[in-house]
């Protein structure tokens, strides 16, 4: 015997519920042989049309990505299907859950939000939901039988009776599910659509793997980009300040992890191996608003620190009883502490923490080993670099830090085939605070091009000038504003270099944001100087200004807030630069001044951008003549070619 609304083929297994039997699988009552006729009979043929089940297929091969392909087929289903309401849930690699990815009901957007909320792990007792997942067949139910919670409420919100759930499943690891709501408790109408439902998932599941296979290359090429990138950093960054190089480490690390802490720990040996003092330097707040605290003193033990480990070690928080002198709020973490040097002398470790619902993947542990593997080498090179800088020390640190900065200045110029780009940097004693970027989101679709002036030259502003580098490197691919960059840049500034800093530095910057589908240049200015536009058509040069205030000395600048925006015509050009072009100096001290920039300007109107900003530079290195340059020279700029 079989239940008629299931399928299950055993023999009457359930529960007796105001003299009925109930299916111990679906829930429904059981139709016995002893009747005569079934009350209900499955289907034989849909009632939908092959067409159909084309234009369903069609999609599976031409949405272009996994959210396009999720939304494309939601709204099919809602049309074609004529139902209250369709959502579509994947499973998340990285979360180790599946969620609501897609949804569409007739009460719209608002009760739509609901449904986003739904999310099941794997092997988790989650309702007929759960019971969908672990045995791999379509599940009907009510929701005012569930016992869950959530899912009642999801019901009764959305005025819906009834739910069809199909797992969308590859040789049966569920994929996903797809679940179809009813407004009256309708399992004929169930029926009918399982059987088209589950026709469909056969033919989702290829497409929809391959989307989530690409999706997750798509991040572990991500990441490996961003290692490459961090990696070229900490090598460069390996010559005198060891403080910095963990600043970098820290910051480097947002760009592979989303952990809500991110520490290094050290352990300093004594004689005979013994822990004479464990320091931390600690990375908190958000990547928008970090803070690094440095040289803390942690005590305990740490007696996981003495295991002798090459990989990465995975445990909850409440398994570390040292957790709570990081400065935790005891909430459970899962943690990951990963080798990063040993030595006679210490031993480095990093520490990063995840909420309680998040997990490790294997494909973050095994990009942040070779971050570990590449910090280790970075701070190894620093100890054998300081053994030799006591003979060769001033010159040598100098070479080094201007190569460094040449590696932090943008390799080759966005490529576009409507616009050009160009920048020139000059420091002024082989390594200078100022600093030019254009940063091209992932998507190839947005460009930041920035201008920088960090207070004083020399390495310690060429090593702010770096950090800062990192720190808006880490903030672009969350799209953010000109003057949200603008923020963190100015919190980050004064909690590290200007708050209880013997020599504070501060530093003035200017932000643009290009979309590279429209004619649009957003900015915000933090006090680093005007904009200067030549309109083609006009035939003349005009100076935008970009007001702000200079970053770093006020931990609160939200009332300096500025936004401008500006557009370019064929053949128009915008130019920015900082106070060592026209503060440039001859013999005699006369200032280049801004009059001579703007006559510069305008005789080289009609040559190409790159040639222009040289002949610039060459007019200027004309006006000083032999006398030594006073302040870095800075100039960049993007022209409009049709």
């Amino acid at each position: 015997m079989s239940c008629v609304f299931c399928g299950e083929f055993y023999l009457p297994e359930g529960k007796l519920k105001d003299g009925k039997f109930l299916c111990h699988s679906c829930g429904r009552e059981w139709i016995l042989e002893k009747r005569k006729r079934n009350r209900i009979k499955p289907p034989e043929i849909h009632t939908l049309s092959n067409e159909i089940l084309l234009e369903f297929l069609s999609l599976f091969n031409t949405s272009p990505n996994l959210d396009d392909l999720l939304q494309n087929f939601t709204n099919l289903a809602f049309r074609k299907l004529n139902l209250p309401g369709i959502s579509v849930m994947v499973y998340e690699p990285r979360l180790d859950r599946i969620l609501v990815k897609s949804c569409k009901n007739k009460k719209g957007p608002a009760l739509e939000k609901l449904a986003f909320r739904m999310e099941i792990k794997k092997g988790e007792q989650n309702g007929p939901l759960g019971q969908a997942i672990e045995t791999c067949k379509s599940v009907y139910y009510r929701f005012d039988e569930q016992p869950h919670k959530q899912i009642r409420q999801y019901g009764r919100v959305n005025k819906v009776e009834s739910e069809l759930s199909v797992p969308i499943h590859l040789k049966k690891e569920v994929l996903g599910l797809i679940n179809v709501d009813y407004e009256k408790d309708d399992p004929v109408q169930a029926e009918k659509d399982r059987y088209f439902l589950e026709l469909i998932a056969s033919q989702f599941a290829t497409t929809l793997k391959n989307r989530i296979l690409f999706e997750v290359s798509q991040t572990q090429s991500r990441n490996f980009r961003n290692l490459h990138s961090a990696a070229l950093k900490l090598s460069s960054l390996g010559f005198k300040y060891r403080t910095e190089i963990f600043r970098v480490i820290l910051l480097s690390l947002t760009e592979f992890s989303e952990s809500n802490l991110y520490a290094l720990i050290e352990r300093k040996l004594g004689s005979e191996g013994k822990t004479t003092s464990t320091e931390g330097y600690i990375l908190t707040g958000s990547p928008r608003a970090p803070e690094i605290k440095l040289n803390i003193q942690l005590k305990g033990d740490w007696s996981v620190l003495k295991k002798p480990n090459e990989s990465a070690i995975l445990m909850d928080s409440t398994d570390l009883k040292e957790w709570k002198t990081l400065g935790s709020n005891g909430k459970k973490k899962h943690l990951a502490i990963l080798p990063v040097l040993r030595s006679d002398n210490s031993e480095i470790w990093i520490l990063l923490a995840k909420e309680e619902e998040l997990h490790w993947s294997p494909e973050e542990i095994d990009v942040l080993n070779a971050f570990a593997v590449q910090a280790g080498i970075s701070v190894q090179n620093f100890h054998l670099f300081h053994q030799r800088a006591e003979k060769e020390r001033l010159d040598k640190e100098i070479e080094i830090a201007r190569d460094l900065q040449r590696s932090l200045l943008p390799r080759k110029m966005p490529d576009h085939p409507n616009y050009e780009f160009g920048g020139i940097m000059v420091p002024a004693i082989g390594v200078g605070g100022d600093y030019y970027d254009f940063i091209t989101h992932p998507t190839n679709k947005e460009t930041y091009v920035c201008i920088g002036d960090v207070s004083g030259k020399g390495v310690p502003a060429g090593i702010v000038m770096a950090t800062v580098r990192t720190v808006i490197h880490s903030l672009v691919r969350k799209n953010p504003t000109p003057w949200e960059i603008l923020l963190t840049v100015n919190t980050y500034l004064y909690q590290n270099y200007f708050k209880d800093v013997v020599s504070p530095r501060f530093m003035s910057l200017t932000i643009i944001h290009w979309d590279q589908n429209e004619n649009r240049f957003v900015f915000s200015g933090g006090g680093q100087g005007n904009i200067l536009v030549y309109r083609k058509k006009e035939n003349r040069l005009e100076e935008i200004p970009t007001g702000g205030v200079v970053l770093g000395i006020d931990p609160e600048i939200d009332r300096f807030e500025n936004r401008g925006e500006l557009n370019l015509e064929p053949g128009d050009f915008f130019l920015m630069f900082t106070d060592g072009v026209w503060e440039a100096m001859n013999l005699t001290e006369d200032f280049f001044e801004i009059e001579r920039l703007h006559d510069c300007v305008f005789e080289a109107r009609k040559e190409n951008l790159p040639q222009l900003l040289e002949t610039v530079l060459k007019k200027i290195k004309n006006f000083t003549g032999e006398r030594e340059q006073t302040d870095d020279i800075t100039l960049i700029g993007v022209k409009r070619l049709r």
